[in-house]
């Protein structure tokens, strides 16, 4: 039998797709009586196996794009299918900012999958009283690092977890920086801007938040942070949208207790599928991602990862998800892409690499942000 075949990003939230309680995928082959290989990758192969087959082999009809991080390369290398959606997609359901987000000049590329967004979480027993009255639903990290510093220590709990990777630091650092005005790249010219007094500033408020954190947190990705957080490690975190349903599993203690805040300066990236160009199988693919993105398949995904992609969703299963709210917030309000530029991968690397230098104390602020610069500007 001829099989749609897909490759996807070891993310927790893309289990939900093969995992057999919600039949997702058996669903969708019963009914079009037409097999789907499935094919997940761990998130440190993923982007090496993709390229492979979009720009080699053609395995995969279908493929998993980091949204605007990495839309504008491929499409430019003339790696993916422009989107032709049926007649009966559910376009006017699907939130508009990720709607947008899966165009370049108004032609859409990509079916959105999850959301991963800026989201900050606490211990409401730990923080409100000290802070003396409810905490908001809209927050900045001026507010981060000031309740680091009341909150370390009580019930036996270090403050806050840091997602302080090498892998994934800039982006945890993202929101301390522009929340001092500045952006990592200007939008319009794609040049570095962050090598400054207020970029120095913003990595030094980063580093700080060291001192109320585990002291592995330099080591710290997704499941480090979720671990920490539900098992009381620390009182407050700031993790990824669509990670939020694994942090509030059964595995989290007192989950009645946790409040959940967006972040003011944060940032967001949809997961998405695309089509490789040369597939020949693009009706049935079209099909098949019509299906994923329906609201009823919508609201098994958002409910098992985190963060949904349709409004049918938020409408229907906020009270059921008490961080919905919030995350609609970040969506709609709050939430700022990173520019969409070529190259983007490489030119973040250095920032990656040289702002977790500075967290564990190998290169002062200054040689970090400088180092990062010069690094970026080879790339250009």
């Amino acid at each position: 039998m001829d099989a749609l075949k897909v490759l996807a990003v070891g993310d927790p939230a893309v289990y939900v797709y093969t995992d057999p309680k919600y039949g997702i995928i058996s669903r969708f082959v019963r009914e079009k009586q037409f097999q789907v290989d499935f094919h997940i990758v761990p998130f440190t192969d993923y982007y090496p196996s993709m390229m492979k087959s979009l720009a080699e082999t053609h395995e995969y009809d279908i493929v998993m794009v980091a949204g605007h991080l990495w839309l504008k390369d491929l499409v430019k290398n003339g790696y993916l299918a422009s989107v032709q959606y049926p007649s009966h997609y559910h376009k006017e359901t699907i939130m508009q900012p990720v709607l947008e987000e899966m165009k370049i000049d108004g032609q859409p590329y990509l079916y959105p999958s999850f959301c991963d967004g800026h989201i900050f979480v606490y211990r409401k027993s730990i923080v409100e009283p000290v802070l003396g009255f409810k905490l908001g639903k809209v927050i900045d990290t001026d507010m981060i690092i000031f309740l680091s510093k009341i909150v370390d220590g009580i019930d036996g709990m270090q403050a806050i977890a840091l997602k302080a990777h090498p892998s994934e630091i800039f982006l945890d650092f993202l929101p301390y920086l522009r929340n001092e005005g500045v952006e990592a790249f200007d939008s319009q010219t794609y040049e570095p801007t962050f090598n400054n007094e207020a970029g120095r500033k913003a990595l030094e408020k980063y580093i700080s938040l060291r001192q109320y954190a585990p002291e592995d947190t330099v080591h710290y990705g997704n499941d480090e942070v979720r671990e920490a957080f539900q098992k009381k490690k620390v009182a407050m975190t700031v993790t990824w949208g669509g990670q939020l349903g694994f942090l509030m599993d059964e595995r989290c203690l007192d989950p009645d207790d946790v409040g959940f805040a967006v972040i003011k300066t944060a940032w967001n990236v949809t997961w998405s599928f695309a089509i490789d160009r040369h597939s020949p199988r693009k009706e049935i693919a079209n099909e098949f991602l019509t299906y994923l993105n329906s609201p009823k398949v919508d609201r098994i995904v958002g409910g098992y990862a985190g963060s949904a992609i349709t409004k049918t969703a938020y409408l229907l299963d906020s009270a059921r998800y008490p961080w919905y709210e919030v995350h609609r917030l970040l969506l709609e309000t709050y939430a700022k892409p990173l520019p969409m530029m070529e190259r983007a991968s490489d030119k973040l690397a250095p920032l990656y690499h040289h702002v977790h230098q500075a967290l564990i104390g190998k290169e002062s602020v200054t040689e970090a942000l400088e180092r990062a610069e010069k690094e970026i500007r080879e790339i250009i």
